[in-house]
């Protein structure tokens, strides 16, 4: 995942500093970034097309990241201790309340992206927490010793992915009404349970570039992954070399709601995910290429700047 520069504009960095009134501020981000190969236009523009109320339930004033009041009731999304005594190991019903409340993921040291899953996603999710024998396809929240995908048991460069272990997931970009105030949203999507990995040589010489499996699943979330993606997926690899997609091209991929969903001027990259301890019991939502975010209540520097000083 990709982070973006500040625009060089000392007015803007003025008024900032004299709004918030204050002299000291710290702003952590990659000092070293390129274009998207195929997204070389990244100015942000106004849509018409709002991010709908089924996708983003929460996406209001009363929603974590936008109401300082209610973000302080929600205390158990954001601190490790409060989440442990509030969900007792119950992590689809984190997930969702993550969801519900819209909460923001703080990724990179300030860049805010709401946390959104896909209509299938949740309802798996929701069968999970509703499951006689709950801990059977919980989501695993791996150790603090498995810091990077690479290292979780069995790992392997492929599209695998079980809902459990490992997600379906997308960064998706310039979304105006995203909480967070900058445009980002982090997708979860559901993946094929039937699916196997495949080893042998022919299998993965039709797989993304550089990897060792090949994963037979199917597209079967209307709102996840397409076939596309599956099959050419490569989120090994660094985003400037990967295929970044336009709303048009999700929609003719098969994903017919999305620029209704997230807006025409929406794009993003598809990668895949898991979730993962810190030495402080935080979790974090770990991307493959080693890009993560931690949830968060949004009241960083970022938030009050409000992405008006990133070139997105």
């Amino acid at each position: 995942m990709k982070k973006m520069t500040i625009k060089k504009h000392a007015p803007l960095f003025i008024a900032f500093f004299v709004l918030c009134n204050s002299s000291r501020f710290a702003l952590a981000f990659r000092s070293s970034i390129t274009t998207v190969p195929s997204l070389n236009k990244r100015t942000l523009g106004s849509t018409t097309n709002a991010v709908s109320k089924t996708t983003v339930l929460a996406m209001s004033s009363t929603t974590a990241g936008t109401n300082n009041n209610n973000a302080a009731s929600k205390t158990h999304l954001y601190n490790p201790t409060e989440r442990d005594e509030y969900y007792q190991g119950n992590v689809a019903q984190y997930l969702l309340d993550l969801h519900d409340e819209g909460a923001t993921f703080n990724f990179c040291g300030g860049m805010m992206f709401q946390l959104v899953l896909s209509e299938k996603l949740q309802t798996h999710l929701k069968s999970v927490v509703d499951a006689a024998d709950k801990e059977t396809q919980q989501p695993v929240i791996h150790p603090a010793a498995q810091p990077l995908m690479s290292r979780i048991p069995n790992y392997k460069k492929s599209s695998f992915a079980d809902n459990i272990s490992i997600f379906h997931g997308r960064e998706l970009r310039k979304i105006p009404t995203a909480n967070g105030g900058m445009g980002f949203v982090l997708q979860l999507s559901y993946a094929d349970p039937s699916a196997a990995l495949e080893e042998d040589a022919s299998a993965v010489e039709v797989a993304g570039k550089g990897a060792d499996a090949s994963w037979n699943g199917k597209a079967v979330d209307p709102q996840g992954w397409s076939k596309e993606e599956i099959t050419t997926y490569d989120g090994w690899r660094s985003d400037q070399f990967r295929q970044w997609r336009k709303a048009s091209m999700y929609e003719t991929e098969g994903y017919s709601t999305f620029g209704k969903e997230f807006g025409n001027e929406a794009f993003g990259l598809n990668h895949r995910f898991y979730l993962h301890l810190d030495n402080q019991n935080r979790m974090w939502l770990s991307a493959e290429d080693g890009c993560e975010g931690t949830p968060s209540d949004g009241s960083s520097l970022m938030k009050k700047l409000g992405g008006m000083l990133f070139g997105m």
